[in-house]
């Protein structure tokens, strides 16, 4: 992978890697996010061996770009254990030759000493919106009443933006209709139980996650897993 496409952030500022390095000496302040192990060397081992390694890894790493990169002060995120994420300070010019490392994944940039982020222009991602929906009958008041959980797909710059955009359709979706015995019926939006955001701009039609919701359950048989090895 090319130092281009590991350096994220830049487009925040109108630059690409080239007029990065143009820029010389500028601080530029960042994280890299290291690259740990691939999982399959790991699966023979027990949990607390495969942690054992991840840590080793994960400092020998950092300490390899201490040692190349000096000057940036690189600081591990947690001091606790060993850490994916370090921050630093370099030079702009110094930059696409630290993403090219093949210790790291990628460099994140935070900011460049005299300039400022420019302003995005708000993108549209897809959100689904969880209706809690009753479904209303004239005059009744008592017993037991239907009600639909209606998830709408919508997209939206953001959740707040997804509710308004979506009144209309709510407003539209409980418009009264005469049943067969004469008497009024409505699906009442009663409240917005959720909103996702599944933070993509396009729907892929071989399978795309609209909604995600976790839950805590109690440990029984159908929950547990205790595989000889991954996948299995």
């Amino acid at each position: 992978m090319r130092a281009s496409q590991r350096i994220y952030g830049l487009e925040c500022y109108g630059l690409n890697p080239a007029e990065l390095r143009r820029l010389n000496g500028t601080p530029v302040r960042f994280s890299v996010q290291l690259t740990g192990r691939r999982l399959p060397g790991l699966l023979r081992l027990k949990p607390s061996e495969r942690d054992a390694r991840l840590r080793m890894t994960l400092g020998r790493q950092l300490r390899g770009l201490v040692e190349r990169f000096p000057e940036a002060g690189l600081r591990p995120r947690d001091q606790q254990r060993a850490s994916w994420t370090a921050d630093g300070e370099l030079p702009a010019r110094r930059i696409p030759a630290l993403a090219t490392r093949p210790e790291l994944q990628y460099v994140s940039i935070h900011a460049i000493k005299g300039r400022r982020k420019q302003r995005q222009p708000p993108s549209e991602s897809w959100f689904c919106v969880w209706g809690l929906v009753a479904i209303q009958v004239e005059g009744r008041v008592r017993g037991m009443v239907d009600v639909e959980d209606r998830l709408v797909l919508v997209k939206a710059r953001s959740s707040k933006h997804a509710r308004q955009k979506l009144r209309g359709e709510w407003r539209d979706y409980g418009k009264p209709y005469m049943n067969p015995h004469g008497y009024l019926v409505r699906w009442h939006l009663v409240s917005v139980i959720d909103v996702y955001d599944t933070n993509l701009d396009s729907i892929d039609p071989d399978g795309t996650e609209v909604y995600s919701r976790l839950r805590t359950k109690r440990l029984t048989a159908e929950y547990r897993w205790s595989p000889k090895r991954l996948g299995v």
